[in-house]
């Protein structure tokens, strides 16, 4: 069994993403940010952008997303954000 993060998107109108990925790269301030398993847990600011991830089977996945907040504690990764749209 592959070592997952839980990934969560959350706007103001509920939970756009939950799913499972072994790696994850999101927008950051000055650049785009990765997180593996077992990353440190982390509080970040989040840039509009594509945020995108790779699921335990290898198969990418990618949204925009607008500014926001992430938060990577225990491998549950949560990003807050206002907007979400397919990339």
């Amino acid at each position: 069994m592959a070592r997952t993060i839980h990934v969560r998107v959350v706007t103001n109108e509920g939970e756009a993403v939950s799913d499972e990925a072994v790696s994850v790269r999101a927008p950051g301030e000055r650049g785009y940010v990765g997180f593996l398993y077992n990353h440190a847990p982390l509080v970040t600011l989040v840039a509009p952008g594509t945020f995108s991830w790779r699921r335990p089977d290898g198969q990418a996945q990618a949204i925009h997303v607008g500014a926001g907040l992430l938060e990577i504690v225990k491998n549950h990764l949560t990003l807050l954000t206002d907007v979400v749209s397919d990339a």
